[in-house]
């Protein structure tokens, strides 16, 4: 059957062509409906469970609601690890699931947990249980005008068009949130023996819409309504307080009403305008680029419409740098086509050539088409292994081709030569080809963010194996037959005989004597491939190559962000944004000028890199800018932050200052160290322990950790007289809640904002001390009295957040490491040994490695078992393929070999391994041995023609070496144009090319004296076996 199908396809006059048609229409398909993003999609699942409590301290959150919900949380099905943080108000607990776990089952479970809790605090607003939805960044905008008030109704229309013209979500910054504040003195308060609840809860009786249903069903249906809710400050002070035979009292008679901006607000500024930032993003399934056209024809057509007041700025535009990202590999692509055109060209006669070459984008488009069949997107690891194939993708049809070739030289019909190449070839391609695999499958087995991110590479690999060998058996056998035909077919060019006649003598007359050679001294052969393979790993073990995990070449976007003590006033952390802006353009002028494009400020907040939203608060300030891109200028991130730094110059009451710019890749930062205990004193005091060490070491900056002091407490307690004039815990908090953070009337939707309306005592009351001393509180009986004689105070200093890792109180403390200075594992190693194990026994804590850490851990673990996993599997499919058990040791003999020249090539050219230089090694090993696969088959096949053992070594070394060179040349050429990019950009994908590059080139070329060499030896050592145990003549 597979003879019959061959040769149909191979007879037929169109066949050939149809199949190749059909592989350009899905590859087509392939590219217009694949999704376009910069990384592939690596975040897990996580289920986010939020609890807002208002006006309590982190202490109390953890106490009251975090611990207890972690202890119902901790059960749910698929939980991989659980963390949490108790801050001011607010309880936020985030469950990340383990792959493949069904994460609306889990949803449901962790609703199921929460809905269980019936101790919620009784102010505690319901939880919200909800699966993050995961959406990618495409620009941000910033609209600029001179007050935030002016800038609202255009920020709101926007938002509206933008999502009806395709885009998938619009996260806005800086536009506060808003409330109706209703400020009544304390003086009306008991005058009118009212206390501000009393008031609130008037308030949400009064201003209601309450439709009261139909009435006159036989006289024509009338639907009955009141419509008394108000929606604006004014209209709230008509409302009666007191309506009683005396008179009415309204509510603007007593209190000051105003629309204001809600507590600890953000709010944005560049260059001193008011700016509101809107942030562009796509859903998961969704296209960058398409998005970012649909953004761009917006701004086309509303720019023009917009009053001079008002402006539009594009910034941090992301997918641009995905587009210059594409540009770069798809380039960098062809070039590499264009090396691997002129090394068939060399090797084989041209029109073999040519029909090797069109299969390279028969095959590529036909990969696309089964990308996109099985899920898969462009992106910058797809192109990367798209990029890596370009070599593999012909060494199918190589082979196929140059058998085809040499028996139509023999004399062969040119359909004959064509299908009986194709039939010969079948099941030793199939065999090489499944090695290649069986060496990629278990990079398919990494779990975690960075299996997600590097899973592209060997999904799109096998994808590409299985078009090339599509293409190599059911399309190449009929474009041969008309390639080999006619005189052209069997004769070949001056030209060509040129370069065969200059191959030959090369291979007679050099190489042959080499490795004839290399067979007299075969143990040294042996011994001196050995040292070779013994001096690579010695340039690891002694720490000549260093080791980063996830490298990220320099971005675009730096950010600062500070934290003041807390309850610094806002108009300090805003005399500092001013110094901090101020030093930025100095560093600017003295670097060369025009390196800053863009400086948004924060005031009320601070950026987290890896979700560019933090926590907020009055003391928290940040700044995030946009520089030129990093290949338009000479100074990098590092020496810019430095320089920023040292403008700034010392900051008083400062308590966490970091410059740091965006990584790409996993989150989290190059050192980041958690301290876990059940004491949060003693974790704060060894957090700051730890953070003085870190800066001590060379290459360690930006050192923070996550547990800040918070404001000073004020714990108040019923004095006898408060309990014996019938007051409780409760009743006295809810009034002093009422007092200073406002009694909750009701919330107003207006337009798309919502609106709060609270009751609270006037500004000036609130905001100084002494009000403890003219405060009232009102009593069960109606009566009021100061509220110093009905409680005492104590003071105590609390925290700003308070975080769980696994049900566990923990601090993290975090520092950047600058990868020219040192090395973020040798820090690590040097913090085990000595630092940490003293913290863990001073202060009675455990210590672990979390961020980049943990995923570097997770991934090294899955990696150790997939190496196992896949050595084996090309063991097997060697076995298979030589019926042998032992043959197959000698062919995989090459892998070490490539080991070692990948080792040598990072040293070479000043290359750090990282994760992605170690996938490469993967892949490396099932493409090395297809080389040691070719050269044995021959051998074994000379030998059995009876050719004695030297013949038969020399023969295979030398009949192999063209196809050795041209599979070798290929893949090394596709890689070439990558390894010598000179783009900050492409850094990050150079180890991985330096990996198979340089393996296999010095794989290929040791291959061809090794192999022969350990082959004589083994054979050598099987004969005197055999003599040894022949029965000896009695």
């Amino acid at each position: 059957m597979k003879s019959g199908l061959l040769q149909m396809l191979a007879g037929h006059k169109v066949a050939a062509n149809v199949l190749m048609l059909l592989a350009f229409v899905i590859g087509v398909i392939g590219i217009t409906r694949m999704n376009v993003q910069f990384f592939p999609t690596f975040e897990l699942d996580v289920i986010s469970v939020r609890v807002v409590w208002t006006g309590a301290s982190a202490e109390d959150v953890e106490v009251g609601i975090t611990a207890p919900l972690e202890e119902r949380l901790k059960t749910v099905d698929g939980l991989k690890r659980m963390s949490s943080t108790s801050a001011q108000g607010v309880a936020s607990i985030t469950l990340e699931l383990n792959e493949h776990t069904d994460a609306l089952l889990a949803l449901d479970q962790a609703r199921q947990r929460v809905d269980e809790f019936r101790n919620l605090p009784r102010d505690a607003e319901p939880p919200e249980v909800s699966r993050i939805s995961r959406y990618d960044p495409i620009a941000r905008l910033l609209v600029r005008g001179s007050s935030v008030d002016e800038l609202r109704p255009w920020v709101r229309r926007f938002e509206a068009e933008l999502l009806a013209a395709g885009i998938d979500r619009v996260n806005i910054t800086g536009l506060p949130e808003e409330r109706i504040a209703i400020e009544v003195p304390s003086a009306a308060l008991e005058t009118l023996g009212l206390s501000l609840i009393q008031i609130g809860d008037r308030i949400g009786q009064l201003a209601r819409d309450v439709p009261a249903g139909i009435a006159g069903e036989a006289d024509g249906a009338r639907e009955i309504r009141g419509l008394e809710q108000r929606r604006s400050a004014e209209a709230f002070a008509s409302l009666a307080v007191v309506s009683d035979p005396q008179g009415v009292i309204r509510l603007g008679e007593i209190a000051t009403l105003s629309r204001e901006p809600r507590a600890s607000q953000l709010a944005l500024s560049e260059r001193g305008d008011a700016v509101v930032e809107m942030q562009l993003q796509r859903s998961e399934s969704g296209h960058s680029l398409k998005a970012a056209r649909v953004m761009e024809t917006w701004l086309e057509k509303t720019r023009p419409t917009l009053p001079p007041t008002i402006r539009l700025e594009v910034f941090d535009a992301q997918w641009q740098l995905i587009s210059e990202r594409i540009e770069l590999l798809v380039n960098n692509g062809l070039s590499g086509l264009l090396v691997v055109v002129a090394v068939l060209y060399f090797f084989l006669p041209a029109r073999v050539a040519f029909c090797v070459m069109i299969g390279v984008p028969t095959a590529f488009l036909a990969t696309l088409g089964l990308m996109l069949f099985f899920g898969g997107t462009i992106n910058m690891m797809s192109l990367f292994a798209l990029i890596m194939a370009l070599g593999i993708i012909v060494d199918d049809a190589i082979v196929v081709s140059e058998d085809a070739d040499t028996h139509r030289r023999l004399g062969e019909d040119p359909a004959q030569a064509a299908i009986g190449g194709a039939r010969r070839m079948l099941w030793p391609v199939v065999a090489a080809s499944l090695t290649t695999v069986a060496a990629f499958i278990p990079l398919m087995m990494v779990g975690g963010i960075v299996g997600n991110i590097l899973g592209d590479i060997p999904f799109v690999m096998i994808m590409v194996i299985i078009a090339s060998l599509l293409e190599s058996f059911l399309i190449l056998p009929a474009h041969l037959t008309l390639a080999l035909a006619g005189e052209a077919g069997q004769h070949s060019s001056k030209l060509r005989q040129r370069l065969d006649a200059a191959f030959e003598h090369f291979r007679d007359r050099r190489f042959r004597p080499l490795v004839e050679r290399a067979l007299s001294w075969r143990t040294t052969t042996v011994a001196l491939t050995l040292g070779l393979m013994i001096l690579a790993v010695g340039l690891l073990a002694g720490g000549r190559l260093g080791f980063v995990f996830f490298p990220t070449p320099d971005g675009q976007v730096l950010y600062a962000n500070a934290t003041f003590v807390a309850g610094t006033p806002r108009t300090h952390t805003e005399a500092f944004l001013h110094d901090l802006e101020r030093a930025l353009f100095e560093a600017d002028a003295e670097l060369g000028g025009g390196l800053v494009r863009t400086a948004v400020a924060r005031l009320g907040g601070t950026i987290a890199s890896a979700v560019a939203t933090g926590p907020r608060g009055d003391q928290l300030a940040a700044m995030m800018v946009e520089l030129s891109p990093p290949d338009q200028r000479e100074v990098r991130n590092e020496r810019f932050l430095a320089t920023w730094r040292e403008k700034l110059g010392p900051v008083a009451g400062i308590e966490i200052l970091t410059f740091t710019a965006r990584q790409s890749g996993p989150p989290g930062r190059d050192l980041n160290v958690r301290l876990t205990g059940d004491n949060a004193e003693a974790l704060k005091a060894a957090a700051l322990e730890l953070a003085e060490t870190l800066k001590s070491i060379a290459g360690v900056s930006e050192t923070e950790d996550d547990m800040p002091f918070g404001r000073e407490q004020l714990v108040y307690q019923l004095t006898p007289a408060g309990e014996a004039l019938g007051l409780t815990t409760e009743s006295l908090g809810r009034q002093l809640r009422a007092a200073f953070d406002g009694s909750l009337a009701q919330l107003v939707q207006v337009g798309r904002d919502e609106l709060e309306v609270r009751v609270m005592l006037p500004r000036d009351e609130r905001s100084r001390l002494d009000v403890f001393d003219r405060i009232t509180v009102s009593l069960p009986d109606g009566r009021f009295a100061p509220l110093g004689t009905v409680a005492s105070w104590t003071s105590r200093r609390g925290f700003e957040a308070l975080r769980h890792a696994e049900g566990r109180l923990a601090v993290e403390v975090s520092g950047a490491v600058d990868s020219a200075v040192n090395n973020a594992n040798a820090i690590q190693a040097q913090l085990a040994s000595d630092t940490l194990p003293r913290l863990a026994q001073k202060y009675g804590l455990e210590f672990s490695f979390e961020g980049r850490s943990a995923d570097q851990r997770e991934t090294l673990e899955d990696m150790k078992a997939g190496m196992l996993l896949g050595l084996g599997l090309i063991y097997l499919t060697l076995v298979w393929s030589f019926s042998s058990w032992s043959w197959p040791l000698i062919v995989m003999s090459a892998i070490p070999l490539g080991l070692a020249g990948a080792l040598f090539g990072h040293w070479l050219l000043d290359v750090q391994l990282t994760i992605l230089s170690l996938f490469g090694l993967f892949g490396l090993a099932g493409i090395v041995v297809n080389n040691s696969i070719i050269l044995v088959s021959l051998f074994k096949e000379l030998r059995h023609k009876g050719a004695s053992l030297n013949e038969a070594l020399v023969g295979a070394s030398c009949g192999r070496l063209r196809a050795v060179l041209l599979t070798s040349l290929t893949t090394i050429g596709g890689l070439t144009p990558l390894l010598f990019e000179s783009s900050l950009q492409a850094q990050f994908l150079i180890p991985m090319a330096t990996s198979i590059a340089f393996g296999l080139g010095f794989s290929a070329i040791l291959v061809l004296f090794f192999v022969p060499a350990l082959l004589s030896l083994l054979e050598s050592l099987h004969d005197w076996t055999a003599v040894r145990n022949a029965p000896r003549p009695v």
